[in-house]
């Protein structure tokens, strides 16, 4: 299984396998779930009609109201937040408690055994909606206990002959049926998810600094500023870039701008925001920090930049950067604003000499 952290680096967010399939479920499930939860009370005036007024009725009634408990806990379980990141789970075990208090009252009391196997393929048709989200350890633990608990309270109450075996040709073909669509599902479900993954990362990243491209990076910006007025923003330009690429060629270049992308990530916090907006010139946005916290980590930046030897065709090669700062204010309407103001300050920081911060206010 794909899994979040063989992600590219922290500024791609994708969800992982299990909460992205459930996103696209979770809808029809409900919807299904609630279904379930009707017919669980439609079975009433069959009961009604098999057994009238007597002990057996109010005796499968009971069974009957459990399992319309752990039918509501079904539904709930696939919307109610207390159950988040837990919803298969969740619904897997409130099922299968659901289901076993059916087929308990219904043996019991000497119901029709083709009432369970109506129940029971409603059962495995909500497990089939969820793959491949149920696991080959789910899918077995969930399906041997049903099959054996079937089985013991059959023979325990002394079902016919004719009985067994109806239940047994119908359950096996079922089971492996069911088993079949399951993992054939989540094989496609995986492919599904690893063509989704690799789209996004398409999408989203810069294919030469890994970092968000320019695109990805005004949007996801945009989106923290609008929600998050207490950040601050750099904006960072490599100096002298075309003077490497015309006295090394292009392929340094690319090597230099790999350098410069992997020290912002080194340099910066998980929650920042950074991207390559073109050729030299990154943005990195900085929430819920003021200008003296976003001082320290711009000058942390350019240091380790002009620090950092970068390795060419046997060469050792150094550059520098400079970088314009901004704090958020109440002055500024907008993103595009903000971006054009900390740009102005790196122009700023070119025209004084390069290889420095120059922070708003300051000119």
């Amino acid at each position: 299984m794909i899994r979040e952290d063989v992600l590219p680096n922290r500024l791609v967010h994708f969800d992982a396998f299990e909460v992205y399939f459930w996103k696209r479920i979770s809808k029809s499930f409900f919807y299904f779930s609630c279904v379930g939860l009707f017919l669980t009370f439609v079975y009433i005036p069959f009961d009604y009609q098999l057994h009238g007024e007597s002990d057996t009725f109010y005796s499968i009634l009971t069974g009957r109201i459990i399992a319309i408990f752990f039918a509501v806990m079904v539904v709930l379980a696939s919307i109610h937040p207390f159950f988040e990141h837990r919803n298969v789970l969740a619904i897997t075990t409130f099922g299968t408690m659901g289901f076993s208090a059916v087929t308990l009252t219904y043996l019991l009391f000497g119901n029709p055994i083709h009432f369970v196997i109506y129940s029971w393929f409603f059962y495995l048709v909500a497990t089939m909606m969820m793959t491949p989200l149920i696991t080959d350890k789910i899918f077995f633990i969930m399906e041997g206990y049903q099959v054996s608990f079937m089985a013991s309270v059959m023979a325990y109450t002394h079902q016919s002959a004719e009985e067994m075996v109806i239940f047994f040709s119908l359950s096996i073909p079922l089971v492996g049926y069911v088993y079949a669509v399951i993992w054939l599902n989540r094989k496609n479900g995986k492919e599904a998810y690893k063509n989704a993954l690799q789209n996004h990362i398409l999408l989203s990243l810069d294919g030469l600094s890994n970092l968000l491209n320019r695109r990805t990076w005004y949007e996801t910006s945009r989106r923290k500023w609008s929600d998050d007025k207490g950040i601050s923003f750099i904006m960072l330009d490599v100096d002298h870039f075309k003077k490497v690429n015309d006295t090394y060629g292009h392929e340094c270049g690319d090597c230099v701008i790999q350098s410069v992308s992997q020290t912002l990530l080194e340099q910066t916090r998980d929650y920042d925001i950074i991207g390559r907006l073109g050729g030299e010139e990154f943005g990195i946005l900085l929430p819920q920090t003021n200008l003296e916290e976003a001082q320290v980590i711009a000058e942390r930046i350019r240091q380790s930049i002009a620090d950092t030897a970068i390795a060419y065709k046997n060469q050792e090669i150094r550059v520098t950067a400079s970088l314009g700062l901004i704090r958020n204010n109440s002055t500024i309407e907008d993103f595009n604003t903000l971006v054009a103001l900390g740009d102005k300050c790196l122009y700023q920081a070119k025209a004084e000499g390069r290889n420095r911060v120059v922070s708003y206010g300051e000119i």
